[in-house]
């Protein structure tokens, strides 16, 4: 095993490279954009490594636990000494860096990406964290038509024999709350991060895969050439991914039906509705049609 000296230098070196966090509400296409990203020589990017809740949440209460005992220990049997220096907030900070660092080590082990990334759904509300920590880490984003969102969760998570309208109805009033957090959030890190943020829409990686891929590999500063982008889109096709041709539908597979514009089939006019006076506020930022 490597000295913790010869570690800590490895990830003070892996720290220069690009890294980045890709983030969508579920079913938006997140898993089909990391993969399309991962597919470039000079990227690596997995999914989902869940640093939030498996590494700062955790790391946070550790430390405020142990700072609790030993203010207690300074304060019931050490107050005549002072006791131990207690931890701060920097600490934690210090210790979620090196497991995030060291997460992206494993990732990338033999690889010479010049981007480090993953895709964790959340990660848009993680990021004012994740910047502190790596100032020069970049978020890309993806947005698909809400519609299809609902549709496609309520098929994934939701569907059963026996469900009617009723349910469907549920379901979308349950979900919307978070669906309207989510575009504002998309919208507000164009505003907040303006050299840090990019988004694309699922829409027009179907329409126009290669510019828009182009696009966030200029982002990531890797090479954005056609053949490269064109061998990224071509790997990672729904056909390739799933078997089967886009809008060949599979209800409770994963890769469930590959194309825009599904929802009619899902949602009635009335859910549409809902739908509408929740989020069309959003549809014209993305070229979506109401």
């Amino acid at each position: 095993m490597e000295s913790w000296l010869d570690r800590h230098a490895e990830l003070a070196r892996l720290a220069e490279r690009q890294l980045f966090f890709v983030d969508g509400q579920p079913r938006s296409g997140t898993t089909w954009l990391q993969q399309m990203l991962d597919s470039h020589p000079e990227v690596s990017c997995r999914g989902e490594a869940q640093f939030r809740d498996h590494c700062a949440v955790p790391l946070d209460r550790a430390m405020r636990q142990r700072f609790a005992a030993l203010h207690e220990r300074n304060t019931s049997i050490f107050g005549h000494t002072g006791g131990y220096p207690l931890p701060d907030p920097g600490d934690t900070q210090f210790l979620l860096g090196t497991a995030i660092l060291s997460a992206f080590r494993q990732q990338a082990a033999g690889s010479s990406a010049r981007a480090i990334g993953e895709k964790t759904p959340g990660n848009l509300f993680f990021f004012p964290q994740l910047r502190a920590l790596f100032p020069g880490a970049k978020l890309i984003g993806i947005v698909r038509d809400p519609r299809d969102v609902i549709s496609s969760n309520w098929h994934r998570f939701q569907d059963r024999p026996g469900a009617t309208d009723a349910d469907r109805t549920a379901f979308v009033r349950q979900v919307l709350p978070m669906a309207v957090r989510w575009m504002r959030a998309m919208l507000d890190a164009g505003e907040s991060y303006p050299e840090h943020f990019r988004v694309v829409s699922y829409e027009s990686l179907h329409q126009a895969p290669e510019p828009a891929l182009a696009t966030l590999f200029r982002f990531l500063g890797v090479a954005d050439d056609a053949e490269v982008v064109a061998g990224c889109v071509a790997q990672t096709t729904f056909a390739v991914l799933a078997g089967r041709p886009a809008g060949m539908t599979q209800n409770g597979a994963f890769f469930r039906h590959g194309a825009p514009g599904d929802w009619p089939n899902t949602l009635t006019p009335e859910m549409n509705d809902m739908v509408l006076r929740a989020l069309a506020w959003s549809f014209p930022h993305f070229g979506w049609q109401a």
